[in-house]
């Protein structure tokens, strides 16, 4: 098998197990509230990739619509996504400590397996890119979303906090 097929099976992978995810760690009755996470995240993935791929600081060697754009539409717009829904809706409920590792763990683990894709795939190369640029631009967008969600579900006296 060719590295470029290898990179491709990958991808396909990282989908398949993201929506495994999705669909094992979202409650039936939370759809709405992971439909306006899911929404929202993928409009600042989608927006910041594309501006990042055309600032030429990343570029997606493999991706599926070769044609129609350079950045990842996987990634951007939905494994990002994705796992902002399961962040937003499994937040710890209780202790400073869980909250606060919940916050830093999911950029963390997200960007360390960014960098292995990075190191061992065609899936992204950095060109203008570190790996802590990923984890803090990571970070920023799981807080706006988790603000935005809070904004959304707390005027509908839904409970949720940080």
């Amino acid at each position: 098998m060719s590295e470029e097929t290898i990179d491709r099976l990958i991808l396909i992978s990282i989908n398949l197990i993201t929506a495994f995810l999705l669909i094992f760690t979202v409650p039936k009755d939370k759809f709405r509230e992971a439909s306006v996470v899911f929404f929202f995240k993928q409009t600042m993935t989608w927006s910041m990739g594309l501006i990042i791929v055309e600032l030429g600081l990343i570029e997606y060697p493999i991706r599926e619509f070769v044609k129609a754009s350079g950045t990842s539409f996987s990634f951007e717009y939905f494994i990002y996504p994705s796992l902002c829904v399961i962040f937003n809706l499994r937040y710890p409920v209780g202790k400073l400590w869980k909250k606060v590792g919940w916050v830093l763990g999911f950029p963390t683990i997200m960007t360390l397996l960014e960098v292995i894709f990075e190191r061992k795939t065609e899936l992204i190369n950095y060109i203008h890119w570190n790996w802590y640029m990923t984890w803090i631009s990571l970070c920023l967008t799981f807080l706006i979303s988790r603000t935005y969600f809070l904004w959304i579900y707390r005027k509908r006296g839904k409970g949720y906090s940080w």
